[in-house]
Protein backbone atom coordinates (compact mmCIF):
# COMPACT_ATOMS: atom_id res chain seq x y z
CA UNK A 1 0.00 0.00 0.00
CA UNK A 2 1.20 3.05 -0.69
CA UNK A 3 1.36 6.32 1.05
CA UNK A 4 -1.47 8.36 -0.48
CA UNK A 5 -3.68 4.85 -0.18
CA UNK A 6 -3.10 4.59 3.48
CA UNK A 7 -3.89 8.52 3.83
CA UNK A 8 -7.03 7.50 2.49
CA UNK A 9 -8.22 4.78 3.97
CA UNK A 10 -7.34 6.99 7.39
CA UNK A 11 -9.37 9.47 6.34
CA UNK A 12 -12.35 6.98 5.64
CA UNK A 13 -12.30 5.97 8.53
CA UNK A 14 -11.99 8.53 10.80
CA UNK A 15 -15.33 10.25 8.81
CA UNK A 16 -18.05 8.34 10.61
CA UNK A 17 -16.31 9.53 13.93
CA UNK A 18 -16.31 13.13 13.09
CA UNK A 19 -19.89 13.03 11.82
CA UNK A 20 -20.79 11.60 15.62
CA UNK A 21 -19.20 14.02 17.07
CA UNK A 22 -22.66 16.72 16.86
CA UNK A 23 -23.49 16.52 13.03
CA UNK A 24 -22.47 19.92 12.44
CA UNK A 25 -18.66 19.48 13.91
CA UNK A 26 -19.34 21.44 17.24
CA UNK A 27 -20.50 20.45 20.17
CA UNK A 28 -24.00 22.16 20.24
CA UNK A 29 -25.82 21.65 16.73
CA UNK A 30 -28.00 24.30 16.76
CA UNK A 31 -32.12 24.20 15.74
CA UNK A 32 -35.48 26.32 15.81
CA UNK A 33 -38.86 26.47 14.86
CA UNK A 34 -41.21 29.48 14.46
CA UNK A 35 -44.58 30.44 13.52
CA UNK A 36 -46.00 33.82 11.84
CA UNK A 37 -49.23 35.51 11.10
CA UNK A 38 -50.68 34.25 8.32
CA UNK A 39 -49.89 30.47 8.57
CA UNK A 40 -45.82 31.30 8.34
CA UNK A 41 -44.18 28.80 9.92
CA UNK A 42 -39.99 27.83 9.49
CA UNK A 43 -37.51 25.51 10.97
CA UNK A 44 -33.39 24.83 10.70
CA UNK A 45 -31.41 22.00 12.00
CA UNK A 46 -28.03 21.45 12.29
CA UNK A 47 -26.39 25.41 12.64
CA UNK A 48 -23.28 25.72 14.18
CA UNK A 49 -24.74 28.91 16.07
CA UNK A 50 -27.76 30.07 17.53
CA UNK A 51 -27.94 33.10 15.69
CA UNK A 52 -27.38 31.13 12.61
CA UNK A 53 -30.39 28.33 13.24
CA UNK A 54 -32.61 31.84 13.89
CA UNK A 55 -31.06 33.13 10.32
CA UNK A 56 -32.00 30.19 8.69
CA UNK A 57 -35.71 29.32 10.39
CA UNK A 58 -36.48 33.30 9.29
CA UNK A 59 -35.15 33.10 5.67
CA UNK A 60 -37.54 30.15 5.31
CA UNK A 61 -40.49 32.02 6.67
CA UNK A 62 -39.71 34.93 4.65
CA UNK A 63 -38.72 36.80 7.92
CA UNK A 64 -42.41 36.79 9.05
CA UNK A 65 -42.51 34.46 12.37
CA UNK A 66 -42.66 36.54 15.12
CA UNK A 67 -42.68 33.90 17.39
CA UNK A 68 -39.42 31.90 17.47
CA UNK A 69 -37.73 29.37 19.93
CA UNK A 70 -34.29 27.64 19.57
CA UNK A 71 -32.79 24.55 21.43
CA UNK A 72 -29.41 22.48 20.65
CA UNK A 73 -28.82 18.41 20.76
CA UNK A 74 -32.25 17.94 20.96
CA UNK A 75 -35.78 18.42 18.78
CA UNK A 76 -37.98 21.24 19.18
CA UNK A 77 -41.86 21.46 18.21
CA UNK A 78 -44.35 24.12 18.20
CA UNK A 79 -48.42 24.14 18.48
CA UNK A 80 -50.99 26.31 17.44
CA UNK A 81 -53.96 26.45 18.59
CA UNK A 82 -57.83 28.47 17.42
CA UNK A 83 -57.68 31.33 19.56
CA UNK A 84 -54.21 32.87 18.63
CA UNK A 85 -52.70 30.44 21.55
CA UNK A 86 -49.63 28.44 20.87
CA UNK A 87 -46.95 26.23 22.89
CA UNK A 88 -43.11 25.20 22.58
CA UNK A 89 -41.74 21.99 23.53
CA UNK A 90 -38.61 20.17 23.53
CA UNK A 91 -37.34 16.79 24.17
CA UNK A 92 -35.05 13.90 22.58
CA UNK A 93 -37.28 12.70 20.67
CA UNK A 94 -39.74 14.61 17.99
CA UNK A 95 -42.67 12.64 20.04
CA UNK A 96 -41.65 14.21 23.18
CA UNK A 97 -41.36 17.32 21.28
CA UNK A 98 -44.83 17.40 20.04
CA UNK A 99 -46.26 16.31 23.79
CA UNK A 100 -44.77 18.94 25.26
CA UNK A 101 -45.71 21.83 22.64
CA UNK A 102 -48.87 20.92 22.61
CA UNK A 103 -49.36 20.43 26.27
CA UNK A 104 -47.99 24.14 26.66
CA UNK A 105 -50.83 25.09 24.07
CA UNK A 106 -53.57 24.16 25.39
CA UNK A 107 -52.37 25.81 28.67
CA UNK A 108 -53.74 29.28 26.73
CA UNK A 109 -56.53 27.87 24.59
CA UNK A 110 -57.90 25.25 22.77
CA UNK A 111 -57.39 23.77 19.28
CA UNK A 112 -54.02 22.68 19.58
CA UNK A 113 -52.16 21.30 16.68
CA UNK A 114 -48.75 20.69 15.65
CA UNK A 115 -47.46 23.08 13.36
CA UNK A 116 -43.62 22.73 12.72
CA UNK A 117 -40.84 20.48 14.33
CA UNK A 118 -37.22 20.08 14.06
CA UNK A 119 -34.51 17.96 15.72
CA UNK A 120 -31.23 18.64 15.96
CA UNK A 121 -28.60 16.08 17.03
Amino acid sequence: MNLRTLKLAMMALAMPSMAMAGQCGYEYCWGAVGIGPNGAWGFSWGQYSEQDAVNALQSECEWDCNNVKTFYNTCGAMAEGNQGNWGFGWGNSRGLAEDNAIGYCYQNGGGCQIKVWSCSP
